[in-house]
């Protein structure tokens, strides 16, 4: 069992820099954390940055003079081997005492590849109340298959992101003043049209497009196609995935009707609803709900899919319309779940809704912006008795009012600005 190669820190007592990177805001509010007895899972997609973190929560027990010798990382990505096994090792070769007698601390990384891991590790927790555990799992890929209810009040869970803007332009070294975006225009604008591309990767910063895309597909997109969920649910169609991302990055947002798509692809309608279910799991799609204040009524209603990373929809279709990637943008951002479309045709992109505030977004990338635009956000905010509503443009900054209703609009690059006032 290759236990040393992993840890290399037995040896020198440092984890080696080049696997450390760079910390992100993150870090700090995980931290908090350490002296918790709870096992703290980490999941997201690949490559977004769970192992790196995992090399930082170690350096950082190392440097709080802690025994080297009481960390064990492993991961489970290429490794097929036992839990018990692998304890039961580390307690003879390094530990040198049983497990439960002393604080030690253990990482299991891509753990979702480990067969029927959620027992194991509760049995693992519940016989050691002295360690503490640490897990990671690329995307959601069987993490919450029964998990909550079998290690319930066991652990605290962690959704581990590409970099948003913010932490892009900081990883880039891009200083933009946040209260003065008018005078960063052009900067703003040039970034974010790169950042829409790259997805906020770590490893994609920096490539050329012909290489940003083979990366997309080839290590991220096509390894959870057909590697990640293939051995999680044993599906019988990998390429049936692909169809469906290829769908989703050519029409952003379109309308989920199974029995047409199930007709189209000569697929039955329940499959393509397993499939989709399984790219959800995987962190790939994002399905979007017809608003309706009755969340029952939303269930039964339309839905509009959407890739959960506007890389990916560049990577599978370049030719993508600007407007239709930043439309996502805010999607994915603002994490939506709800749209609106009602009998009558009428469509807000995003309606957002936190706690009992609801705000409609729509989203118009176009030179002019006239009061026919906004029409349907003051009929929303009538219906609902609601008295604001904000409109993302390409460059139009203004307001619109109708007795005491409200429609500001802001252009997409004021990001910042927009982010206040759905977030407050």
């Amino acid at each position: 069992m290759e236990l040393y190669n992993f840890n290399p820190w037995w040896k020198d007592g440092k984890v080696p820099s080049d696997l450390l990177g760079r910390k992100r805001s993150l870090f700090n509010e995980i931290i908090r954390y350490l002296d918790k007895r709870q096992i703290l899972l980490f999941t997201g997609f690949r490559r977004a940055g769970k192992t790196t973190l995992m090399y930082q929560i170690i350096d950082q027990l190392l440097k709080n003079a802690g025994s080297p010798y009481d960390i064990l990382y492993f991961s489970f990505d290429e490794m097929k081997y036992d839990l018990e096994d692998l304890i039961k090792q580390y307690e003879i070769e390094v530990l040198r005492e049983d497990s439960s007698k002393k604080n030690c601390f253990i990482f299991l990384d891509e753990i979702q590849k480990l067969k029927d891991w959620v027992p194991k590790v509760k049995l693992l927790y519940d016989l050691n109340p002295r360690m503490k555990i640490f897990l990671s799992g690329s995307a959601q890929i069987t993490m919450w298959r029964g998990t909550r209810e079998s290690l319930a009040g066991r652990f605290f869970d962690f959704i581990i992101k590409p970099l948003n803007f913010d932490e892009y332009l900081e990883f880039r070294s891009v200083e933009i003043d946040k209260n003065r975006e008018k005078i960063f225009e052009k900067d703003i604008k040039r970034n974010m049209a790169d950042f829409l591309k790259s997805g906020g990767f770590f490893e994609a910063l920096g490539l050329d497009e012909p290489m940003l895309r083979k990366y997309l597909r080839e290590s991220l997109l096509q390894r959870v196609i057909f590697i990640d969920i293939p051995q999680t649910f044993k599906l019988d169609l990998p390429d049936l995935l692909d169809k469906l991302i290829s769908l989703a990055a050519s029409r952003p947002g379109f309308y989920l009707d199974y029995k047409n798509l199930g007709s189209d692809l000569k697929v039955d309608q329940r499959t393509i609803s397993s499939y989709i279910s399984y790219l959800e799991y995987a962190l790939i799609l994002q399905k979007l709900y017809n608003y309706s204040p009755n969340l029952f009524t939303s269930e039964k209603k339309v839905k509009r899919l959407y890739l959960r990373n506007t890389a990916f929809t560049w990577a599978m279709n370049s030719k993508v319309d600007f407007s239709l990637m930043l439309e996502q943008f805010f999607v994915n951002s603002l994490e939506a779940r709800f749209f609106l479309k009602t009998p009558q045709k009428e469509e807000i992109d995003i309606i957002h809704t936190r706690n009992k505030d609801v705000l409609p977004i729509e989203i118009k990338i176009k030179e002019k912006i006239g009061k026919g635009e906004v029409k349907i956000l003051f009929k929303f905010l009538e219906r609902n008795n609601l008295q604001k509503a904000l409109l993302v443009t390409l460059d139009t900054e203004t307001v619109f009012r109708k007795d005491k209703h409200i429609v500001e609009a802001i252009p997409y690059w004021k990001y910042w600005s927009i982010f206040k006032r759905v977030l407050g």
